[in-house]
């Protein structure tokens, strides 16, 4: 409780400004090996498979160390969280014009079309009727968009229903 009540005041400072963003040249690859290491346990607990291909030949972009390894953590905790079963999880990197581009893609539930258009505003969760089986108050994505445009970056997904989502955060080079 203490950490979802957190998650609420820290997303609504981030929203007034009052969240200072630390950039400095960081290397997005770095970070989300780090991600991994801190989300591993929670992967193996689940017996999840990942895929890993940090392809991106210049992986530096200007950014916030904490702000980024929070977002990649996020990206995976969801990716693990809308699986069912064992979580196929694939993680790739690639450079695209101005863009390093991160993929975090899993072969989970998905989110039907009607409902993407939604899914980064602040409180929003895609609706399951009266099952209620992933805790959380919709703040996730909204954070990971707030911090990726305070980044000069953007975010989008691609998702099919039973078929899985990929979030992709392009986020431009040092």
């Amino acid at each position: 409780l203490r950490q979802q009540v957190e998650q609420v005041l820290s997303m609504t400072a981030l929203e007034r400004g009052d969240v200072p963003i630390q950039k400095t040249e960081t290397d997005l690859h770095q970070i989300i090996r780090d991600s991994l290491k801190c989300m591993s346990v929670q992967i193996e607990n689940v017996k999840g498979e990942l895929d890993v291909s940090l392809d991106a030949e210049q992986m530096v972009v200007l950014g916030d160390r904490s702000h980024l390894t929070n977002s990649v953590c996020n990206l995976l905790d969801n990716a693990i969280k809308y699986s069912s079963g064992s979580p196929e999880l694939k993680i790739r990197t690639y450079n695209e014009g101005s863009f390093l581009v991160l993929e975090v893609a899993d072969k989970g539930i998905g989110i039907e079309e009607e409902y993407q258009t939604r899914i980064f505003e602040k409180f929003y969760r895609v609706p399951t009727g009266d099952i209620h089986d992933v805790k959380g108050f919709g703040l996730g994505l909204t954070y990971i968009k707030k911090i990726i445009e305070m980044h000069g970056g953007f975010v989008s997904l691609r998702s099919k229903r039973s078929e899985g989502t990929t979030v992709i955060i392009n986020i431009p080079y040092a």
